[in-house]
């Protein structure tokens, strides 16, 4: 059974989604870097709902909680090394007062995982925001949590909030949760809803369509397609259709992939990683490490 679903709402520069102007103690309207000669300030970002959460067997499920209501505060944590190094580095900076250390320890999986995955460094950007101007190598990701709409409702929002001018990969990102439903999902699901939501944050779905990369409902890419082919599929990569505005044209499709971790839904077990969508971050223009990927079964595909 599906347990989570992801909903990607494409948002103008600066403008909320309507949801976004409901009072919480989270502000969900996300703050857009001013564009520079290397830069767009751009809202990608996307709302995420909790969806058919019964299916993990109610509060505490897929793993047991999420750890409490925290206190702690957390310094900004960089994976792959430090700022200008050779390597791929993601830099989290940790926003708000409900953090454990389980829930700091999942942002840093998550970000270990991506930068095993993405090797390469690119140029770094200078980012104008708040009146200040930040040297970012390779994206700085903020990371937040607290209150919303409470249980079921609104889970969170992520995605880019600035692109480079060339080539489109995302230079600054939020993600935001709530913490109630954080708290009722428990870490096992939580952890795969933030390691695909950070992949929406380095520009898996929400860039797809600036670099030409979906035709007629289908990914184009050449090196996820041919990690596809091993598997046993034919053609090109099916997008998810379904699911409203957002989760369509940005997942890969449910009926396909059924629990391959960038579908548009989480489901119930297992959730990988496959090789198709480690190949895809080659695509949209990353350098990557060739041998990483979780995912080997085929699913009968062909």
């Amino acid at each position: 059974m599906r347990a989570e679903k992801f909903d990607f709402i494409q948002n103008v520069a600066g403008v909320g989604n309507s949801s976004f102007g409901q009072s919480h103690n989270l502000d969900l309207k996300p703050d857009i870097p001013f564009s520079t000669d290397k830069i767009h300030g751009i809202d990608l970002t996307h709302t995420i709902y909790s969806d058919m959460v019964a299916a993990r067997g109610g509060p505490g499920g897929g793993g047991g909680g999420g750890g409490g209501g925290g206190g702690t505060t957390f310094s900004p944590y960089i994976s792959g090394g430090a700022d200008g190094t050779a390597g791929f580095d993601i830099k989290i900076e940790f926003i708000g007062s409900s953090w454990t250390q389980a829930l700091h320890d999942v942002f840093v999986t998550a970000a270990d995982q991506l930068t095993a995955l993405i090797t390469g460094d690119l140029p770094n950007v200078s980012v104008r925001s708040k009146g200040k101007v930040t040297t970012v190598d390779d994206i700085t990701i903020t990371a937040e949590l607290g209150n919303i709409d409470g249980l079921y409702g609104i889970l969170g929002q992520a995605g880019p909030t600035s692109i480079r001018t060339n080539g489109s990969l995302p230079a600054t990102a939020q993600m935001q949760f709530d913490i109630v439903d954080v708290n009722d999902m428990g870490l096992a699901v939580f952890s795969e809803v933030v390691l695909h939501e950070m992949a929406h944050s380095l520009g898996f779905g929400s860039i797809w369509d600036r670099l030409g990369l979906v035709s007629n409902g289908e990914f184009t890419g050449t090196n996820a397609n041919n990690e596809y082919h091993k598997l046993g599929g034919s053609g090109s990569i099916p997008v998810e259709q379904g699911g409203g505005s957002g989760t369509a044209g940005s997942h890969w499709d449910e009926e396909t992939f059924n629990n391959e971790l960038m579908t548009g839904y989480i489901n119930d077990g297992d959730n990988p990683f496959s090789a198709m969508s480690a190949a895809s971050f080659r695509d949209m223009g990353y350098v990557i490490n060739l041998n990483y990927a979780d995912w080997t079964d085929p699913y009968n595909l062909t």
